[in-house]
C-alpha cells in the first residue's frame, strides 16, 4: 500500500501546468483552420468566376470570411493563445 500512496503523491495537483495549455481551446483553432480553408476556396472560385454578379458575390463572401478570421484571431489574442497566433496569423 505504501507504494500506491507514493504514486498518488507524485500525481498530486502540486504539478504546475503550462498556463497556455490550461486556456487551450481546440474548437477555436478548428474554427480558424476552417475559415482559412474557406478563404482559400473562395480565392480559387473567384479566379474561376466569369459572371459579374457571381464575382461580386465572391467579393462579399471574402469580406465576410475576413471579418470572421479577424474576430477569431482577436479571441485567440484575448485568451493569450500565442501558439494558435503563431501558427495561423
Amino acid at each position: 500500500m505504501a507504494l500506491f500512496t507514493e504514486q498518488k503523491g507524485i500525481l498530486s495537483p502540486k504539478v504546475e501546468y503550462d498556463a497556455e495549455m490550461n486556456r487551450y481551446h481546440p474548437g477555436l483553432e478548428d474554427e480558424i483552420k476552417e475559415v482559412l480553408a474557406d478563404l482559400r476556396h473562395n480565392e480559387m472560385m473567384f479566379n474561376l468566376e466569369t459572371e459579374p454578379d457571381l464575382v461580386e458575390q465572391r467579393i462579399y463572401e471574402r469580406q465576410a470570411l475576413q471579418c470572421r478570421y479577424r474576430y477569431l484571431i482577436g479571441e485567440a489574442r484575448r485568451l493569450g493563445l500565442h501558439t494558435i497566433l503563431t501558427e495561423h496569423a
